[in-house]
Protein backbone atom coordinates (compact mmCIF):
# COMPACT_ATOMS: atom_id res chain seq x y z
CA UNK A 1 0.00 0.00 0.00
CA UNK A 2 2.84 2.36 0.89
CA UNK A 3 4.55 1.69 -2.46
CA UNK A 4 1.26 2.39 -4.27
CA UNK A 5 0.86 5.77 -2.53
CA UNK A 6 4.44 6.76 -3.31
CA UNK A 7 4.06 5.73 -6.94
CA UNK A 8 0.78 7.66 -7.30
CA UNK A 9 2.22 10.81 -5.72
CA UNK A 10 5.31 10.61 -7.94
CA UNK A 11 3.17 10.18 -11.05
CA UNK A 12 1.00 13.18 -10.20
CA UNK A 13 4.03 15.33 -9.43
CA UNK A 14 5.71 14.32 -12.69
CA UNK A 15 2.54 14.92 -14.66
CA UNK A 16 2.13 18.39 -13.17
CA UNK A 17 5.65 19.37 -14.22
CA UNK A 18 5.40 18.01 -17.77
CA UNK A 19 3.25 21.00 -18.72
CA UNK A 20 4.74 24.43 -18.09
CA UNK A 21 2.51 26.76 -16.07
CA UNK A 22 2.60 30.26 -17.52
CA UNK A 23 -0.92 31.72 -17.96
CA UNK A 24 -1.45 35.45 -18.58
CA UNK A 25 -2.13 37.66 -15.58
CA UNK A 26 -5.85 37.29 -14.94
CA UNK A 27 -6.08 34.26 -17.20
CA UNK A 28 -7.62 32.09 -14.48
CA UNK A 29 -10.36 34.71 -14.08
CA UNK A 30 -11.03 35.21 -17.79
CA UNK A 31 -14.80 34.76 -17.34
CA UNK A 32 -15.02 36.49 -13.95
CA UNK A 33 -14.54 40.15 -14.85
CA UNK A 34 -17.65 40.75 -16.95
CA UNK A 35 -20.07 41.67 -14.13
CA UNK A 36 -20.10 43.30 -10.69
CA UNK A 37 -21.37 40.08 -9.12
CA UNK A 38 -18.44 38.06 -10.45
CA UNK A 39 -15.96 40.82 -9.64
CA UNK A 40 -16.98 41.02 -5.96
CA UNK A 41 -18.47 37.58 -5.28
CA UNK A 42 -15.13 36.00 -4.27
CA UNK A 43 -15.65 33.42 -7.03
CA UNK A 44 -17.42 31.36 -4.40
CA UNK A 45 -18.46 27.80 -5.14
CA UNK A 46 -20.84 28.14 -2.15
CA UNK A 47 -22.83 31.04 -3.60
CA UNK A 48 -21.06 33.96 -1.94
CA UNK A 49 -21.02 35.29 1.64
CA UNK A 50 -24.78 35.99 1.53
CA UNK A 51 -26.31 33.57 -0.93
CA UNK A 52 -26.73 35.45 -4.18
CA UNK A 53 -27.25 33.26 -7.25
CA UNK A 54 -27.30 34.83 -10.71
CA UNK A 55 -27.05 33.34 -14.22
CA UNK A 56 -23.28 33.92 -14.24
CA UNK A 57 -22.89 31.81 -11.08
CA UNK A 58 -22.49 28.78 -13.37
CA UNK A 59 -19.00 30.05 -14.25
CA UNK A 60 -17.84 29.02 -10.77
CA UNK A 61 -20.25 26.20 -9.87
CA UNK A 62 -23.08 25.08 -12.18
CA UNK A 63 -24.94 23.49 -9.24
CA UNK A 64 -25.68 26.86 -7.60
CA UNK A 65 -28.77 27.54 -9.69
CA UNK A 66 -30.38 24.22 -8.70
CA UNK A 67 -32.60 25.75 -5.98
CA UNK A 68 -33.71 28.78 -8.02
CA UNK A 69 -37.45 29.42 -7.71
CA UNK A 70 -37.52 32.28 -10.20
CA UNK A 71 -36.33 32.78 -13.74
CA UNK A 72 -33.84 35.60 -14.12
CA UNK A 73 -32.29 37.78 -16.81
CA UNK A 74 -28.99 39.63 -16.47
CA UNK A 75 -27.02 42.20 -18.46
CA UNK A 76 -23.62 43.52 -17.36
CA UNK A 77 -20.55 45.29 -18.68
CA UNK A 78 -17.05 46.18 -17.48
CA UNK A 79 -14.61 48.85 -18.64
CA UNK A 80 -10.88 48.56 -17.93
CA UNK A 81 -8.39 51.44 -17.94
CA UNK A 82 -4.57 51.19 -17.91
CA UNK A 83 -3.01 54.13 -16.04
CA UNK A 84 0.61 53.05 -16.62
CA UNK A 85 1.10 55.13 -19.75
CA UNK A 86 -0.88 58.36 -20.09
CA UNK A 87 -0.42 58.25 -23.84
CA UNK A 88 -2.10 54.85 -24.01
CA UNK A 89 -5.77 55.57 -24.59
CA UNK A 90 -6.73 51.97 -25.38
CA UNK A 91 -9.74 50.73 -23.52
CA UNK A 92 -10.40 47.21 -22.29
CA UNK A 93 -13.90 45.87 -21.88
CA UNK A 94 -16.05 42.87 -21.09
CA UNK A 95 -19.77 42.13 -21.28
CA UNK A 96 -22.23 39.37 -20.54
CA UNK A 97 -25.84 38.45 -21.23
CA UNK A 98 -27.33 35.67 -19.12
CA UNK A 99 -30.65 33.96 -18.55
CA UNK A 100 -31.79 31.26 -16.13
CA UNK A 101 -35.15 29.47 -16.42
CA UNK A 102 -36.51 27.84 -13.28
CA UNK A 103 -39.06 25.04 -13.57
CA UNK A 104 -40.15 21.97 -11.61
CA UNK A 105 -37.76 19.60 -13.42
CA UNK A 106 -34.46 21.51 -13.61
CA UNK A 107 -32.87 24.93 -14.05
CA UNK A 108 -31.21 25.49 -17.44
CA UNK A 109 -28.96 28.55 -17.72
CA UNK A 110 -27.32 30.25 -20.70
CA UNK A 111 -24.51 32.81 -20.61
CA UNK A 112 -22.76 34.74 -23.41
CA UNK A 113 -19.58 36.64 -22.50
CA UNK A 114 -17.05 38.75 -24.35
CA UNK A 115 -13.64 39.80 -22.97
CA UNK A 116 -11.34 42.32 -24.71
CA UNK A 117 -8.26 43.21 -22.65
CA UNK A 118 -5.16 44.49 -24.58
CA UNK A 119 -2.77 45.51 -21.78
CA UNK A 120 0.69 44.14 -21.04
CA UNK A 121 -0.08 43.91 -17.31
CA UNK A 122 -3.25 41.97 -18.09
CA UNK A 123 -2.94 40.55 -21.59
CA UNK A 124 -6.06 38.46 -22.24
CA UNK A 125 -6.63 39.20 -25.92
CA UNK A 126 -10.08 39.16 -27.46
CA UNK A 127 -12.46 36.29 -26.86
CA UNK A 128 -16.12 35.29 -26.97
CA UNK A 129 -17.43 32.48 -24.75
CA UNK A 130 -20.78 30.73 -24.52
CA UNK A 131 -21.75 28.61 -21.50
CA UNK A 132 -24.82 26.42 -21.09
CA UNK A 133 -25.61 24.96 -17.66
CA UNK A 134 -27.99 22.41 -16.18
CA UNK A 135 -28.76 22.17 -12.46
CA UNK A 136 -31.18 20.16 -10.36
CA UNK A 137 -31.90 19.71 -6.67
CA UNK A 138 -31.67 16.03 -5.71
CA UNK A 139 -32.65 16.48 -2.05
CA UNK A 140 -33.95 19.39 0.04
CA UNK A 141 -30.34 20.40 0.73
CA UNK A 142 -28.22 19.18 -2.20
CA UNK A 143 -28.07 20.18 -5.85
CA UNK A 144 -25.78 19.11 -8.68
CA UNK A 145 -24.92 20.76 -11.96
CA UNK A 146 -23.14 20.46 -15.27
CA UNK A 147 -22.07 23.17 -17.70
CA UNK A 148 -20.50 23.15 -21.16
CA UNK A 149 -18.40 26.03 -22.50
CA UNK A 150 -17.02 26.91 -25.93
CA UNK A 151 -14.81 29.90 -26.70
CA UNK A 152 -13.04 31.65 -29.56
CA UNK A 153 -9.94 33.86 -29.23
CA UNK A 154 -8.47 36.18 -31.86
CA UNK A 155 -6.19 39.20 -32.17
CA UNK A 156 -3.30 37.70 -30.19
CA UNK A 157 -3.14 34.51 -32.17
CA UNK A 158 -6.31 32.55 -32.83
CA UNK A 159 -7.56 29.54 -30.95
CA UNK A 160 -10.64 27.85 -29.55
CA UNK A 161 -11.62 26.16 -26.29
CA UNK A 162 -14.22 23.58 -25.33
CA UNK A 163 -14.68 22.32 -21.80
CA UNK A 164 -17.09 21.05 -19.17
CA UNK A 165 -17.61 21.81 -15.48
CA UNK A 166 -19.28 19.63 -12.87
CA UNK A 167 -20.34 20.83 -9.45
CA UNK A 168 -22.25 20.13 -6.26
CA UNK A 169 -23.81 22.42 -3.66
CA UNK A 170 -24.92 21.63 -0.09
CA UNK A 171 -27.02 23.75 2.29
CA UNK A 172 -26.05 22.46 5.71
CA UNK A 173 -27.94 24.80 8.04
CA UNK A 174 -26.73 26.35 11.30
CA UNK A 175 -23.57 25.49 13.24
CA UNK A 176 -23.35 27.16 16.66
CA UNK A 177 -23.27 30.92 15.99
CA UNK A 178 -22.91 30.45 12.22
CA UNK A 179 -26.14 30.74 10.24
CA UNK A 180 -26.99 29.38 6.81
CA UNK A 181 -23.78 27.38 6.45
CA UNK A 182 -23.19 26.28 2.85
CA UNK A 183 -20.59 24.23 1.00
CA UNK A 184 -19.78 23.96 -2.69
CA UNK A 185 -17.29 22.14 -4.90
CA UNK A 186 -16.63 22.07 -8.62
CA UNK A 187 -14.10 20.79 -11.13
CA UNK A 188 -13.83 23.31 -13.94
CA UNK A 189 -12.13 23.43 -17.35
CA UNK A 190 -12.38 19.74 -18.21
CA UNK A 191 -11.34 19.88 -21.86
CA UNK A 192 -9.27 21.94 -24.27
CA UNK A 193 -8.17 25.37 -23.09
CA UNK A 194 -6.58 28.24 -25.06
CA UNK A 195 -3.07 27.13 -26.07
CA UNK A 196 -2.12 28.54 -29.49
CA UNK A 197 -2.01 32.22 -28.46
CA UNK A 198 0.42 35.14 -28.45
CA UNK A 199 -0.71 36.66 -25.16
CA UNK A 200 1.99 37.42 -22.58
CA UNK A 201 2.45 34.98 -19.68
CA UNK A 202 3.12 35.89 -16.04
CA UNK A 203 6.76 34.75 -16.29
CA UNK A 204 7.61 37.56 -18.72
CA UNK A 205 9.73 40.52 -17.59
CA UNK A 206 9.68 43.52 -19.90
CA UNK A 207 12.48 45.25 -17.95
CA UNK A 208 14.81 42.41 -18.93
CA UNK A 209 13.33 42.04 -22.44
CA UNK A 210 12.09 38.61 -21.42
CA UNK A 211 8.79 37.95 -23.16
CA UNK A 212 7.23 34.50 -22.87
CA UNK A 213 3.97 33.56 -24.53
CA UNK A 214 1.32 32.08 -22.26
CA UNK A 215 0.84 28.36 -22.07
CA UNK A 216 -2.52 26.61 -21.74
CA UNK A 217 -5.07 28.78 -19.88
CA UNK A 218 -7.33 28.88 -17.91
CA UNK A 219 -5.87 25.99 -15.89
CA UNK A 220 -7.18 22.62 -17.01
CA UNK A 221 -9.07 20.46 -14.46
CA UNK A 222 -9.19 23.16 -11.78
CA UNK A 223 -10.63 21.96 -8.47
CA UNK A 224 -12.48 24.61 -6.48
CA UNK A 225 -13.96 24.20 -3.00
CA UNK A 226 -15.80 26.79 -0.94
CA UNK A 227 -17.71 27.45 2.26
CA UNK A 228 -19.90 30.37 3.31
CA UNK A 229 -22.00 31.41 6.30
CA UNK A 230 -23.75 34.35 7.96
CA UNK A 231 -22.18 35.72 11.13
CA UNK A 232 -24.96 38.20 11.85
CA UNK A 233 -28.59 37.78 10.81
CA UNK A 234 -31.01 40.18 12.46
CA UNK A 235 -34.11 41.95 11.20
CA UNK A 236 -32.54 44.71 9.09
CA UNK A 237 -28.91 43.63 8.82
CA UNK A 238 -26.94 40.60 7.62
CA UNK A 239 -23.22 39.96 7.56
CA UNK A 240 -21.71 36.98 5.76
CA UNK A 241 -18.30 35.66 4.77
CA UNK A 242 -17.00 33.08 2.30
CA UNK A 243 -13.69 31.32 1.77
CA UNK A 244 -12.69 29.39 -1.35
CA UNK A 245 -9.61 27.46 -2.44
CA UNK A 246 -8.71 26.54 -6.02
CA UNK A 247 -5.90 24.53 -7.60
CA UNK A 248 -5.54 25.51 -11.29
CA UNK A 249 -4.07 22.60 -13.25
CA UNK A 250 -2.90 21.27 -9.84
CA UNK A 251 0.15 23.55 -10.29
CA UNK A 252 -1.05 26.57 -8.41
CA UNK A 253 -2.93 27.59 -5.27
CA UNK A 254 -5.54 30.35 -5.18
CA UNK A 255 -7.44 31.59 -2.12
CA UNK A 256 -10.51 33.84 -2.33
CA UNK A 257 -12.19 35.53 0.62
CA UNK A 258 -15.41 37.51 0.48
CA UNK A 259 -17.50 39.66 2.80
CA UNK A 260 -20.99 41.02 2.26
CA UNK A 261 -23.35 43.18 4.28
CA UNK A 262 -27.04 43.63 3.53
CA UNK A 263 -29.19 46.43 4.93
CA UNK A 264 -33.02 46.27 5.04
CA UNK A 265 -32.99 43.59 2.29
CA UNK A 266 -32.41 46.45 -0.14
CA UNK A 267 -28.76 47.56 -0.12
CA UNK A 268 -25.86 45.13 -0.33
CA UNK A 269 -22.18 46.01 0.09
CA UNK A 270 -19.64 43.47 -1.15
CA UNK A 271 -15.87 43.11 -1.09
CA UNK A 272 -13.55 40.28 -2.02
CA UNK A 273 -9.82 39.54 -1.99
CA UNK A 274 -7.75 37.02 -3.93
CA UNK A 275 -4.30 35.51 -3.44
CA UNK A 276 -2.85 33.68 -6.44
CA UNK A 277 0.44 32.02 -5.44
CA UNK A 278 2.00 31.75 -8.91
CA UNK A 279 1.02 35.29 -9.88
CA UNK A 280 2.42 36.61 -6.59
CA UNK A 281 5.71 34.75 -7.11
CA UNK A 282 6.05 36.19 -10.63
CA UNK A 283 5.35 39.80 -9.61
CA UNK A 284 1.90 39.83 -11.20
CA UNK A 285 0.28 40.89 -7.96
CA UNK A 286 -3.46 41.41 -7.73
CA UNK A 287 -3.97 41.84 -4.02
CA UNK A 288 -6.18 44.92 -3.65
CA UNK A 289 -9.77 44.00 -2.73
CA UNK A 290 -12.73 44.67 -4.96
CA UNK A 291 -15.66 46.72 -3.70
CA UNK A 292 -19.24 46.75 -4.90
CA UNK A 293 -22.69 48.07 -4.11
CA UNK A 294 -26.11 46.90 -5.25
CA UNK A 295 -29.66 48.13 -4.70
CA UNK A 296 -32.82 46.00 -4.96
CA UNK A 297 -36.29 47.29 -5.70
CA UNK A 298 -39.67 45.84 -6.70
CA UNK A 299 -41.08 46.47 -10.15
CA UNK A 300 -44.84 46.20 -10.67
CA UNK A 301 -46.41 45.60 -14.06
CA UNK A 302 -50.01 45.53 -15.28
CA UNK A 303 -49.17 43.42 -18.32
CA UNK A 304 -51.57 40.50 -18.74
CA UNK A 305 -48.79 38.33 -20.16
CA UNK A 306 -46.65 38.81 -17.08
CA UNK A 307 -49.60 38.34 -14.73
CA UNK A 308 -50.49 34.98 -16.27
CA UNK A 309 -47.04 33.71 -15.30
CA UNK A 310 -47.17 35.21 -11.80
CA UNK A 311 -44.73 37.97 -12.76
CA UNK A 312 -46.90 41.00 -12.01
CA UNK A 313 -44.24 41.87 -9.42
CA UNK A 314 -40.54 41.31 -10.12
CA UNK A 315 -37.33 42.16 -8.32
CA UNK A 316 -34.67 44.26 -10.03
CA UNK A 317 -31.10 44.60 -8.76
CA UNK A 318 -28.76 47.32 -10.02
CA UNK A 319 -25.08 46.78 -9.16
CA UNK A 320 -21.72 48.50 -9.58
CA UNK A 321 -18.19 47.47 -8.63
CA UNK A 322 -14.55 48.60 -8.84
CA UNK A 323 -11.16 46.92 -8.49
CA UNK A 324 -7.55 47.90 -9.10
CA UNK A 325 -5.93 44.95 -10.88
CA UNK A 326 -2.27 44.18 -11.59
CA UNK A 327 -0.67 47.48 -10.55
CA UNK A 328 -2.17 49.74 -13.19
CA UNK A 329 -5.48 48.36 -14.51
CA UNK A 330 -8.73 49.70 -13.07
CA UNK A 331 -11.92 47.72 -13.67
CA UNK A 332 -15.30 49.46 -13.36
CA UNK A 333 -18.36 47.26 -13.75
CA UNK A 334 -22.13 47.78 -13.76
CA UNK A 335 -25.09 45.51 -14.33
CA UNK A 336 -28.81 44.87 -13.97
CA UNK A 337 -30.46 41.63 -12.89
CA UNK A 338 -34.20 40.97 -13.17
CA UNK A 339 -35.72 38.14 -11.10
CA UNK A 340 -39.17 37.45 -12.52
CA UNK A 341 -41.81 37.15 -9.81
CA UNK A 342 -41.29 37.21 -6.06
CA UNK A 343 -39.64 34.46 -4.08
CA UNK A 344 -42.04 32.18 -2.18
CA UNK A 345 -41.04 32.34 1.49
CA UNK A 346 -44.15 30.75 3.00
CA UNK A 347 -44.88 27.05 3.31
CA UNK A 348 -48.02 25.85 1.49
CA UNK A 349 -51.26 25.61 3.48
CA UNK A 350 -53.30 22.40 3.32
CA UNK A 351 -57.00 22.81 4.00
CA UNK A 352 -59.27 19.80 4.53
CA UNK A 353 -62.95 20.11 3.59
Amino acid sequence: MKKLLITTATTLLFGANVFAYNPPAGGQNLLRISSPELLTGAKSAAGGPLLNVTPDSIVTNPALTGFNQRSSLGLSGTLLFDSKDESDSSLGSAFEIGASFANRWCVPTFLLQGVFVPYYDMNLGKSIDFTAGYAKDITDNVSVGLSLNVGLLWGDGSDWSASATIGAYYEYGDIAFLKDVRFGAAITNLGKMFTDTEVVGIKSDVSESKIEEATSWPGIATLRTGAAASFVDVKDFQLGVSLDFAYPAFQNFVADAGLQMKFFDVIRFSTSWEFDLQEFRNDAKNILPSVGLSVNFIFKSKSETLSKNGWEQSEISASAAWQRMYKNVDAVSAGVLVNLGLEDTQAPEIQLW
